[in-house]
């Protein structure tokens, strides 16, 4: 090839180099999301802080709060559980039997797919055992003090019929012993002022 040809194919290379377009670059990955941290852990130790501290209502307020802002998650649906949990806590003495049972209602009607579903079941049952044990308890109290009343009963009535067969001898005493005028004895005869004679042979 001459120099002429040659100069010309390499200011046309020259002219293709600086004409052609850029080679794209790749795209950058999209940043990687940082992992979201609940809050339900911390929420949780706070109610059952409160819990321990005897604050019950404070700690079922938390976990109810946290349960409307958590719909359908489940964490809401541990809040749900542990506040049923609470208030079947038998220190927690101002809940009824029949608010410990709504609440394990509430949570035993999202079905078996609840994460504490068989848990939720066996503490009902539990919450019904000892309902059943304390009503038994307090019938078989009752029945002991009607017996233990019954007989407080008898023995007054002994008591008084026993103080009024007393008095009633004591009456009966006192008409049978003589008075005192009459137990004097009586006057003796009046001499007529005659010497009776000795008998014969005196």
């Amino acid at each position: 090839m001459s120099r002429g040809r040659l100069a010309r194919v390499s200011a046309l290379l020259v002219v293709l180099a600086c004409t052609s377009a850029p080679v794209p670059m790749p795209p950058a990955p999209p940043p990687t999301p940082l992992p979201q941290i609940s809050p339900w852990p911390g929420i949780l130790v706070r109610a059952q802080r409160l819990a321990e501290d005897g604050r019950y209502a404070e700690a079922d307020q938390v976990l109810a709060e946290f349960a409307v802002e958590h719909p359908g998650t489940h964490e809401g649906a541990e809040a749900d559980f542990w506040r049923a949990m609470l208030k079947a806590d038998p220190g927690n003495a101002d809940v009824t039997v029949r608010e410990q049972l709504a609440a394990l209602d509430t949570y035993l009607a999202g079905g078996p797919e609840m994460p504490r579903y068989i848990e939720a079941q066996i503490l009902r049952r539990l919450v019904e055992t000892v309902d059943s044990t304390r009503s038994l308890v307090v019938a078989v109290r009752a029945a002991a003090d009607a017996r233990v009343d019954a007989k407080n009963d008898e023995v007054k009535r002994l008591s008084d019929e026993l103080e009024k067969t007393v008095a009633e001898l004591e009456r009966i005493r006192r008409r049978l012993i003589p008075r005192a005028d009459e137990r004097k004895p009586p006057p003796p005869a009046a001499d007529t002022g005659r010497a009776r004679k000795p008998p014969p042979g005196r």
